[in-house]
């Protein structure tokens, strides 16, 4: 029942006033003595609805009860000065008795239920809180009922000496205090910022000679999976191996300040804090400022660089190891000598409209480890100091970036699309299709600044996030957007500054991407058991007209990371390496707007071992002509079948399996073929010894 600061919400209050007043109300109104009858009444009534005597033996026997009526029912007699009365038990029908009393308490508590129901929601806007206040008046009401039914006058529990209706109003109450505590949960809101970093591998070597017990030799990539100081050594001989280099390496990087990494107007000092062990670090200064502190709300860039390649954190509090830090330096976790970060801080006016607290006076300090590959890492820490401006915000805000980039293409047909836009401070923005004041755009383009109307929503990267739905958005055409912004959404109307130019955003309308041709079709021939086959396609229109990523899979919904190369071309093209059958791929391209088409390939592979065969040989005029089954190459010697091919003399050749060369009776051809898989005959192709035929009379 607290709140998030601990105290009783006035709203909470006034549901249990209600509650305890209904549950008063309900019990009061029903609390009453049981009139007394006499058996004689009781008799006559019975009598009257057909019922048996009361004293009349059951015709039941109920194991471990008596055997009349009157006892199993539970209902007793007693004098009073009116005479003998019936008195419920507990367990009796009768009023006073327990189903009488729960029957009461669940008609009153349904009562009640839905009233608080009906009430509630008037008093707060919390859905949850309304609806676990109506519960718990319900079960109150019905538990006070019950109370009063039972222990009142002319009840089971009468004689517990609880009569009176405080009892009942006082369990009722209870009830619903600890229903209402129990079961209403106040819900908060919290933002938890996820951030995907690349993959580390285990720093130093402890595994990178597991690579090189395996059955295949190890690779690069596994090789370092295996731990950062993994190297492969030995590339491309026989010796290759996965080693850790540096193990004795028991240093941890030097840190410095990156000079580079300083924005205009702005200088270190270095310092040595005195702390031990010593922490060593830089002052950042504004040097256009009197007092050198940093402008509140403006970018602020520094860096470090380091003698070894090395991952860098940073953190606002001072951590003891380099793993308990919680931000990247610059937002990468690779290893590199250079780390540059860039962030804005609100200055003590903007926080103190906030009631936030400016930690020392608006002196900052911000804590760097460093940790090369074999896991060392300084235990003191580089410290960076500087100071933000405690005077009022007088710039307007910077509009740092956009999610889509700007001058992103759009897919064909997209007529709206969804952004967000990056800003250095807590800000309220418009956008329109035309350049005009903030206060002339359109208040139905206002950006939904959610994560970006406090100084307490500043994301990882020091930025505030706004969001919207552009529409409007033309095919084929550049289209443009302007963005204004004004800052300090909580102070008053006059104390704000509003950006006096736009931010123009553009983006490209494009047209359908178009698979021109793919390939290959038809059958592809080697003379290997596995055989080359290009995968190839060409792209146009789109982005660019048609600049595409390709990709291909074995069936129409496959999710793969086959891709053609290279990226973002016109012609595309993979090997693959196929035994002989039939097949059929899946060919999508996109391009950088979303567009996409598919096209389906089909194809056969087949090996072909077989050497090329002469089907026929004969005299052509002048010429030897021999005909292949197959295109190829042939040569011939004079002397025998033991020369290379190499060494063979050349036949011409036209239309690839029609060679020719000099017909001459005085030689013999032994000539060889091989077509264009490699394939050749042991011997010779076929031996050919012309002759002239002897024509009687000529």
């Amino acid at each position: 029942m607290l709140n998030k600061k601990g105290k009783i919400a006035v709203s909470q209050i006034i549901i249990l006033v209600i509650g305890i007043v209904a549950i008063g109300y309900a019990i009061g109104s029903e609390m009453r003595e049981v009139s007394g009858k006499t058996i004689a009444q009781w008799e006559a009534e019975r009598e009257a609805a057909g019922l048996p005597p009361l004293n009349t033996p059951a015709t039941t026997t109920v194991p471990g009860r008596s055997s009349t009526l009157s006892e199993w029912l539970g209902i007793t007699t007693e004098k009073t000065a009116a005479g003998e009365t019936v008195k419920p038990g507990f367990w009796s029908w009768q009023t006073g008795g327990f189903a009488d009393a729960v029957i009461s308490g669940a008609s009153w508590g349904l009562i009640a239920y839905g009233v608080s129901k009906m009430v509630l929601p008037m008093i707060t806007d919390d859905e949850e809180k309304a609806e676990t206040g109506s519960e718990a008046i319900g079960w109150g009401v019905a538990s006070g009922k019950l109370a009063s039914v039972l222990l009142g006058k002319g009840g089971a529990l009468e004689g517990w000496g609880m009569t009176s209706g405080w009892w009942a109003i006082g369990i009722g109450a209870a009830v619903a205090a600890w229903y209402y505590y129990e079961h209403y949960k106040e819900k908060t809101t919290q933002t938890i910022t996820f951030t995907c970093y690349a993959w580390e591998a285990p720093t130093g070597g402890d595994y990178c000679e597991e690579c090189n017990n395996q059955e295949l030799p190890c690779s690069e990539y596994q090789c370092r999976s295996l731990g950062q100081a993994c190297k492969l050594i030995n590339q491309g001989t026989d010796e290759e191996a996965c080693v850790w280099v540096n193990r004795n390496d028991i240093d941890y990087p030097v840190i410095e300040p990156l000079e580079n990494a300083l924005l205009d107007d702005y200088k270190y000092r270095t310092q040595n804090t005195g702390i031990s062990p010593p922490d060593t670090g830089a002052i950042i200064e504004y040097i256009k400022s009197t007092d050198k502190c940093v402008p509140a709300f403006t970018p602020l860039s520094f860096g470090v660089t380091t003698d070894e390649p090395a991952k860098c954190k940073i953190d606002y509090i001072r951590k003891d190891s380099f793993d308990d830090m919680d931000f990247y330096f610059g937002g990468s976790s690779t290893s590199k000598y250079n780390h540059t970060q860039v962030m804005s801080l609100p200055g003590a006016s903007a926080a103190e409209t906030e009631n936030l607290t400016i930690r020392n006076d608006g002196n900052f300090e911000l804590y760097v480890k460093c940790q090369d590959e074999n896991g060392n890492y300084n235990t003191a820490d580089f410290v960076f100091k500087f100071c933000v401006d405690e005077g009022p915000d007088e710039t307007p805000p910077s509009i740092l970036g956009t999610n889509p980039l700007n001058g992103l293409p759009i897919a064909y047909n997209q007529t709206s699309i969804d952004i967000e836009l990056y800003v250095n401070e807590p800000v309220e923005c418009k956008w329109s299709h035309s350049d005009q004041s903030y206060d002339n755009m359109p208040d139905e383009n206002k950006m939904d600044n959610t994560k970006a109307d406090s100084v307490s929503d500043m994301d990882a990267q020091g930025r505030y996030t706004l969001t919207t739905t552009l529409t409007g958005l033309k095919d084929r055409q550049e289209n443009k957007f302007y963005f204004r912004c004004k800052d300090q959404p909580l102070e008053k109307e006059e104390d704000r500054n509003v950006n006096r130019q736009s931010h123009l955003f553009t983006l490209i309308g494009t047209q359908p991407l178009k698979i021109d041709s793919v390939g290959p079709s038809g059958t592809i021939k080697d003379s290997t058991d596995v055989v080359k086959v290009t995968l190839k396609a060409k792209t146009s229109a789109g982005y660019k007209e048609g600049e595409a990523t390709c990709e291909f899979g074995e069936t129409s919904d496959w999710e793969s990371d086959d891709k053609f190369t290279p990226f973002w071309t016109y012609e595309h093209s993979y090997d693959l390496w196929l035994t002989e059958g039939d097949y059929e791929y899946f060919i999508k391209c996109y391009d950088l707007g979303g567009n996409l088409d598919n096209k389906t390939i089909n194809f056969t592979v087949k090996t072909d071992r077989q050497e090329p065969l002469v089907v026929r040989a004969y005299r052509d005029g002048t010429y030897l002509r021999i005909i292949t089954n197959e295109p190829a190459e042939c040569v011939y010697d004079t002397t025998d079948c033991s020369y290379s091919f190499e060494e063979g003399i050349d036949m011409k050749v036209i239309d690839e399996v029609n060679h020719f060369t000099e017909w001459n009776t005085e030689k013999d051809f032994y000539i060889k073929c091989w077509d264009e898989y490699g394939n050749l005959p042991e011997d010779c192709s076929i031996i050919i010894r012309p002759f002239e035929v002897y024509r009687g009379g000529e």
